[in-house]
């Protein structure tokens, strides 16, 4: 399939009507009608008169050649690529993704019917990626409710058992409501996914504080840090005036941080530094956890992915999807440092407006 990252065809050469052509086209047919009177122009009259009918007959093949050639002409240049583009559309309306069309001429060389072609190709190309990632959305999606929900439904089913003692009701109970919260963090997220991929008109940008709001985040996952007994450094200024949308940033720093946190060794290491020159404002954030191979890199910000199967209680692999999207709609850049046991660092790298 080709790439779905292609832009619109634009034509090369354009087809018009050629009053040059239509001309020349008519006064080659009334020589060639002409040409027994030409011929015999002296005597027309002794040749013509016995015939008469051979002489219509002659105008008519012209005629005919003529209508003939103009219909294969048209047949070549209209017909012929229409009824291919009308087969194509409909084998794309029957759920045939794989349809492409052979432009005539080279690229250089390009009319209204071949860009026509082209693009209808990159069109094709994208209903056919929209295809599959709803495909793999809604399989994805249908595994992930499938293990909370069988959780839920054998935890259930073992608590109607009798004979059970208090402390192994507590844990099934337990067990029943972190699915429940899975479940419920799940469609949250899925919910917010989508709305941040429909959404087409442009975030809403005010000024604020930077350095304030990454330190409320932290402040909020105070408790998990702790729990975990990690050394924390912070590098932030005092003040860190930026321009961008407050919501969605924050919806970064939480996915992020929490992500430092949970793949981060008990009494590990988690780091936030900030800095910013003339155009741009960085933000690190370190762990000293495992780190990620690179084949778990190139695949980290795609929806449903867990690099780390260990941890995949813990998530539902949508959160770097989320952050993709966000950055995706801020004009933002993300990008992921990391080696297998040396740690992993997630920099987020924001343009400076006009402050």
């Amino acid at each position: 399939m080709k790439s779905v990252n292609e832009q619109a065809v634009q034509p090369q050469v354009k087809q018009h009507f050629s009053w040059f052509q239509f001309f020349g086209s008519f006064f080659t047919l009334s020589i060639l009608a002409a040409l027994p009177g030409i011929l015999y122009g002296n005597n027309w009259h002794l040749v013509l008169t016995p015939l008469l009918g051979w002489y219509l007959l002659y105008w008519a093949l012209v005629a005919a050649g003529f209508s003939a050639f103009t219909a294969w002409q048209k047949y070549r240049a209209f017909d012929k690529p229409l009824k291919a583009l009308s087969d194509a559309a409909e084998q794309v309306a029957n759920g045939n993704f794989d349809v492409y069309l052979q432009p005539v001429h080279a690229p250089q060389n390009y009319d209204y019917l071949d860009a026509m072609f082209a693009n209808f190709n990159i069109m094709v190309a994208e209903l056919g990626s929209t295809e599959t990632l709803r495909s793999d959305f809604v399989a994805n999606v249908s595994h992930e409710f499938k293990r909370p929900l069988a959780n839920i439904q054998g935890y259930a089913q073992a608590l109607q058992q009798s004979g059970l003692d208090r402390k192994t009701q507590q844990l099934y109970l337990t067990t029943i409501s972190d699915s429940v919260a899975h479940l419920a963090t799940l469609v949250t997220n899925i919910i917010k996914l989508n709305k941040l991929q429909t959404q087409v008109t442009a975030p809403d940008y005010q000024k604020f504080d930077l350095s304030a709001q990454l330190t409320r985040c932290l402040l909020d996952d105070a408790n998990a840090i702790d729990a975990k007994q990690l050394h924390l450094t912070i590098d932030l200024p005092d003040s860190l005036p930026i321009i961008s949308n407050p919501q969605l940033l924050e919806i970064v720093w939480h996915n992020l941080i929490g992500n430092a946190i949970k793949f981060a060794p008990p009494r590990g290491h988690l780091s936030i530094l900030a800095k910013a020159d003339d155009t741009t404002l960085r933000v690190h954030i370190h762990d000293d956890g495992q780190g990620i191979d690179e084949n778990t890199q190139a695949h980290i910000f795609d929806k449903f992915y867990q690099g780390d199967t260990s941890h995949a209680s813990a998530g539902n692999g949508l959160g770097l999807a989320i952050v993709a999207q966000v950055i995706r709609l801020l004009n933002a850049k993300i990008s992921v440092q990391s080696n297998p046991h040396q740690g992993t660092t997630f920099t987020v790298s924001l343009p400076q407006s006009e402050n």
